[in-house]
């Protein structure tokens, strides 16, 4: 037994751990993983690469399968092969819409108000093979739709990939998208309903006139019984007349099928509807939904949640991603086909929900992994987190209490709290983290930087091989040797391209992650070190989505030295071996600053973080335009309609230090960082070497632990004097 398994885990996982190189669960896993498998919505936060993500795909990976599993089981509600004696094939009075009226025959149904769509199924179903046909007559002039659905598909037929409709202005419709097809019809027509699930085809006839072959179908439509096809109506201000036919004592068919094609109510393969088989999962839609911020963190958590999905068969787990970039044909089909858990933004995930392509029926997980960046942001995703919420059903189809897993980098936020009361269900807080600090494999330093000392930066303007500025001065006289707000600003920006390429060289770095505050900035500090002969790589948000994932790549693989990037990267992403980071800005919010230099000190090796700060404001653009700074030459400040700010680091770094509650060491230009040697050796991107010198400690703390010795007996006697006379009367006594 492995010690993953004394939390629960499933021996057939233990094949994927081991191929993970994981022998004893972190913290947080053992936090975590048997709080998820208890069925506890939890709220998780612990520091960078501390294992978090594994933590919740290990056991929502074994609690779709075992879901799965049971879900393909034989079900005891079925009632297939044979008629149910005393059933009748006609339209469910239980499964219709309200305003849908049903007359006593089960085979007349009308609905009179305008601009409402509202549908019923059959009683009875057809799955696992065989041609079947039902007539339907429009009784009563207005917008009606016929065609097939299965139990989980949408009554609105055609709207979403579980339903097929064919409707009176002569369109063809499914997962929303409608087409023409035949020719309109209208009272007095009969329309002809035709499904062969031999041959997997499915059409329509009007008065007698077969039209062409509207959709093939899916194989699963004839396999699996979740899938099986009911005849379905739809109306608008109308009303129709059905006939299954079959032994019903209904009037025949006007237009009788040919070819051996049956009606549906004599088909011997019949599925009845039941309430208990309304409630079973359809093995379709997914039964889990886990958020990330960027495509990055996307596809790194599918790799996460495909390793362990990967061992698991009979059934296998389907994982599917969505994020920008991925290739839409193959996103429907595999939606279409079935899948059971969904890694994706929430931008594409709301989407794909809004539009009918996503069903969340059956959804029991849902996982928010950086949750306060989500809730935290300026843009829409805290919207996006929402509307998701308000799509959702209170419970699942099968009347599930949904799961809520939300992953935090501090749960000390007034916005995650708040989420926390409004959609989780006594969740378990799982603080490993508190508030935020830095890792104690994490050294950091500030490097000033100041322009009207260190003037070089004058002399390197006017070089080709200089850091482009950003262009915010373009339109500012700009006089070397001066101390002018403008001219200083410009100068930190030149110098501090000079002093990333010293700390480089003085440190010999052969793999470092470098950031900037701005994608612009990205793509000059990437040219200028290619300049200076540096293989380097960028990432920001204008990247396309292959361009940010080969980026990456060849920064994990060594290929590229340097990876410069904006704060996307800043949370979440496991790239292991990181010895060095380089902040050419300090981030705009103090708490990200944390999340920056957290990109070292993983797996327990040591890494040093440097942070340029500048000793003089500097100007910087600050979009507040329509287009979000794309095309914008207005450098005016904010204040004055611009788009453009005074940056003041140096109050950014008091902000920062108060937050950590510490003070950041400085270091000169020449970047001789200084090692604590209490430490022992340390050398950056591996584990510390030799620990502690103990024997040296005994010597260093031997004096303070003689004085504390010499306190401890002076309390002791002081205490026996202010109460003597207490001593003495006990002693009386």
């Amino acid at each position: 037994m492995t010690a993953f398994e004394e939390f629960g885990i499933i021996p057939e996982l233990s094949e994927a751990i081991s191929s993970l190189n994981w022998t004893l669960p972190t913290a947080v896993q053992s936090e975590a993983i048997p709080a998820i498998l208890g069925g506890a919505d939890a709220l998780i936060a612990a520091e960078t690469g501390s294992g978090k993500t594994g933590a919740f795909c290990l056991p929502i990976a074994q609690i779709v399968w075992e879901r799965r599993k049971l879900a393909i089981s034989p079900s005891k509600s079925a009632e297939n092969s044979e008629k149910s004696p005393g059933k009748r094939f006609e339209l469910n009075p239980e499964d219709r819409d309200p305003h849908l009226k049903i007359d006593r025959t089960g085979l007349n149904c009308e609905s009179r108000i305008p601009k409402e769509w509202h549908g019923a199924r059959a009683m009875g179903g057809v799955t696992g093979g065989g041609k079947y046909y039902f007539e339907v007559t429009i009784t009563l002039d207005g917008l009606c739709r016929v065609g097939w659905a299965t139990m989980a598909g949408s009554l609105k037929i055609g709207t979403d990939f579980e339903s097929f409709g064919y409707g009176g202005t002569g369109k063809k419709s499914y997962g929303k998208r409608f087409d023409d097809y035949g020719r309109s019809f209208t009272t007095g027509d009969v329309l002809g309903c035709y499904l062969d699930l031999d041959n997997l085809k499915m059409w329509w006839s009007k008065n007698g006139n077969e039209y062409p072959t509207a959709y093939t179908i899916d194989k699963k439509f004839r396999d699996s019984p979740a899938h099986c096809l009911f005849p379905a109506v739809l109306c608008q201000n109308s009303g129709l007349a059905v006939n299954f036919g079959g032994d019903l004592g209904s009037a025949p068919f006007k237009f009788p099928p040919k070819n051996g094609i049956q009606a549906v109510a004599a088909a011997s393969n019949l599925q009845w509807w039941s309430p208990e088989a309304k409630n079973t999962v359809d093995l379709t839609t997914p039964l889990c939904i886990i958020l990330e911020p960027t495509r990055e963190l996307v596809q790194q958590t599918f790799q996460n949640i495909q390793t362990f999905a990967s061992v698991l068969k009979e059934p296998e787990i389907r994982c599917l991603t969505l994020a920008a970039g991925e290739n839409m044909n193959q996103i429907l089909r595999s939606l279409e086909i079935g899948t059971d858990i969904i890694v994706g933004t929430p931008s594409r995930i709301f989407d794909f929900i809004q539009t009918g392509k996503l069903t969340t029926s059956c959804l029991q997980f849902i996982v928010i992994d950086e949750i306060d960046q989500f809730l935290g942001a300026k843009g829409g995703s805290a919207h996006h987190i929402e509307s998701i919420f308000k799509a959702l059903p209170l419970v699942t189809q099968d009347g599930t209490r949904r799961q809520i897993i939300a992953c935090s980098a501090t749960l000390h936020n007034f916005e995650v709290a708040r989420f926390a009361d409004r959609h989780m269900s006594f969740p378990q807080w799982i603080d490993l983290k508190g508030a935020d600090c830095v890792s104690a494999d994490v050294h950091h330093v500030v490097c000033h930087v100041d322009p009207s000392e260190d003037r070089q930066w004058i002399r390197q303007k006017y070089q080709p091989n200089h850091l482009e500025d950003d262009h915010v001065h373009d339109q500012d006289p700009i006089r070397p040797g001066t101390q002018d707000r403008e001219t200083l600003s410009l100068g930190t920006k030149i110098l501090k391209g000079i002093y990333v390429v010293k700390a480089i060289q003085a440190l010999q770095m052969d793999k470092a992650i470098i950031f900037c505050r701005t994608k612009q900035q990205c793509d000059h500090m990437e040219t200028f070190l290619h300049q200076n002969n540096l293989t380097a790589a960028c990432l920001h948000g204008d990247r396309s989505a292959e361009e940010r994932q080969n980026s990456l790549e060849s920064f994990k693989k060594g290929e590229m030295r340097f990876l410069v990037c904006t704060d996307v990267v800043a949370r979440g992403l496991d790239v292991q071996g990181v010895p060095f980071v380089i902040n050419v800005t300090l981030p705009d919010e103090k708490s990200q600053y944390v999340h920056r230099i957290g990109r070292v000190g993983r797996a327990e090796r040591m890494g040093l973080s440097i942070s340029l700060v500048s000793t003089c404001e500097e100007k910087v653009w600050f979009h507040k335009c329509r287009g979000r700074g794309v095309g914008c030459t207005n450098t005016k400040d904010i204040a004055q309609g611009g788009c453009t700010i005074w940056f003041d680091e140096k109050k950014m770094l008091g902000e920062i230090e108060e937050h950590l509650g510490s003070t950041i060491s400085t270091v000169d230009s020449d970047f001789n960082v200084p090692i604590d040697e209490f430490d022992g050796k340390v050398v950056y991107g591996e584990k510390r070497k030799g620990g502690a010198n103990f024997a040296t400690h005994v010597f260093s703390l031997a004096s303070s632990a003689s004085q504390l010795a010499d306190l401890e007996t002076k309390m002791q006697l002081e205490y026996l004097k202010n109460n003597r006379h207490v001593l003495a009367s006990i002693h009386a006594l």
